[in-house]
């Protein structure tokens, strides 16, 4: 999965035939064959993998965080350090789920929805909580917080930005958009 997610990464799914796959995992095409019936197969299973794991990362990190911003906060770090974790996954997933059938796109824009719900609900505590300003709709700052996540996957791979960094910045550039004004 992972040298599949390295492949599409680099070259795009499309450009990536079975045959490269197979030589890249040291295996024969039957081989590869054995394991997955064709190639969307892998590519369905690194989308799942990734927003499964952006799910998980963000389901603890609400469960174990204050609703508010420390919550927003962990939130961000999670996503980031899932992100980081398996850049190509996640640069595949973004950038690939448009080669996907409509029923295997479906099961993943599923799971990245309910990922989405749950930045939602915790962009909605937090407007609550008097923390977010409130003339910019929750569905908006909930978008663009997930633009920012999401987007990092094309600017993190050279490596140059420590994780730590990476979430300093992205919360800054949410939170001071977007904090209530006194």
């Amino acid at each position: 999965m992972r040298v599949g997610a390295d492949l599409f990464a680099e070259q795009s799914y499309g450009a990536t035939t079975t045959r490269e796959l197979a030589r890249a995992l040291g295996i024969t095409n039957g081989t590869f064959y054995h394991h997955y019936p064709n190639k969307e197969d892998l590519l369905i299973e690194i989308c799942l993998e990734a927003t499964d794991g952006l799910l998980a990362a963000g389901e603890e990190a609400v469960a174990t965080t204050a609703p508010g911003e420390p919550r927003l906060r962990a939130l961000i770090a999670a996503h980031v350090a899932a992100t980081v974790r398996d850049l190509n996954l996640h640069r595949t997933m973004l950038t690939e789920l448009r080669s996907l059938s409509r029923a295997n796109a479906r099961r993943v824009t599923e799971r990245r929805d309910a990922y989405g719900d749950l930045v939602g609900a915790a962009v909605r505590d937090a407007r609550q909580a008097g923390f977010l300003r409130d003339d910019i709709a929750d569905d908006v700052l909930t978008a663009l917080l997930l633009n920012l996540l999401n987007w990092t996957v094309f600017w993190l791979g050279d490596g140059s930005r420590p994780e730590p960094e990476i979430v300093t910045t992205i919360a800054a550039v949410f939170f001071e958009g977007s904090r209530r004004k006194i």
